[in-house]
């Protein structure tokens, strides 16, 4: 109540003193009338109806901030809670995925029916973990991260890490994965997770939209100011009309998975906003449909690099 009143008073009292002193200058000095109560009582009015919108729109301004800075604290709460539960998650389904992968290597010792059954059952929990790994990814840009968290050092045993997490994926699919990364790679500003996870995708994606026996070739390339790695891969490749909306959200490639693997149509919008995050950048280009695709990932160099 009492902040109400306060902002009432300065604001209403702003606008009837700024009338006044109008009324006042073109009412006795310009037109040289003497003073008459009469022509002060409109632009009191005037400027009393005027302070009283302006305080309302105000009080309005400070009630909604209020409600928006609830409903914020509210929606991080959820997200932690959702984050805990989904991280909780992942190992299990993991160790299901894991499993299948163990089961399935041992193919000849099943019936046809069975393979077909434990087969679905990978197919889903690698779907699962997908997603799972989408809605961490989100929760860490929810966080954001500052130039503070990242560090500075060679990438090259992070991105090695992660090609091999999906040596065993590419072989199902009869398609080789060669490495052309100097393990004296110069120092870059990254995060470890981010990178594993913008990298992790971009694999992915290169084994999900491959024929069999294709070769993904992973590589680097170096400049004055930034370190380039490069996933080019001998799929399906893009159209224009693909490349002009790759990063959106929900957007779906002409082309799809070469063994009827899952895509959500998140990844690459939120690994391109991984990317940003850790002040990099990341560019997509294809001679068109049949011709494959290269991805570049670009960081930037450390400045005592």
């Amino acid at each position: 109540m009492q902040s109400s009143l306060r902002y009432y008073l300065i604001y209403m009292g702003s606008c009837v003193i700024v009338v006044i002193a109008f009324a006042a200058i073109q009412y006795q000095i310009i037109q040289g009338v003497e003073f008459s109560l009469m022509n002060y009582i409109i632009p009191f009015i005037v400027g009393s109806i005027f302070g009283y919108l302006i305080t309302h729109i105000k009080l309005l301004q400070k009630k909604y901030k209020a409600e928006k800075d609830l409903v914020l604290e509210k929606n991080k709460q959820i997200h932690s809670y959702l984050g805990t539960i989904v991280h909780d998650l992942r190992s299990p389904v993991a160790a299901i995925f894991s499993l299948t992968e163990i089961v399935l290597d041992e193919k000849d010792k099943l019936d046809p029916e069975q393979r077909e059954y434990i087969g679905l059952i990978n197919v889903s929990a690698s779907s699962i973990l997908e997603n799972i790994s989408l809605i961490l990814d989100n929760a860490k840009l929810e966080k954001g991260m500052g130039p503070d968290h990242l560090e500075n050092g060679n990438p090259y045993f992070t991105i090695n890490s992660t090609i091999d997490k999906h040596l065993v994926l590419a072989i199902q699919k009869s398609i080789s994965i060669q490495r052309l990364i100097d393990k004296n790679l110069p120092e870059v500003q990254y995060d470890k997770d981010i990178l594993d996870r913008v990298v992790s995708n971009l694999i992915s994606n290169a084994i999900k939209y491959s024929p069999q026996n294709t070769q993904i070739k992973v590589y680097t390339e170096l400049f004055a100011d930034r370190l380039n790695l490069v996933v080019k891969d001998e799929g399906l490749g893009m159209t224009e009309e693909d490349l002009a909306h790759l990063f959106e959200e929900f957007k779906k490639l002409s082309a799809r998975p070469t063994a009827g693997e899952a895509s959500s149509g998140l990844g690459l919008s939120v690994a391109m906003k991984l990317v940003k995050q850790i002040g990099g950048e990341i560019y997509a280009e294809s001679a068109g449909k049949n011709q494959g695709s290269t991805f570049r990932i670009g960081l930037k160099l450390s400045p005592r690099s």
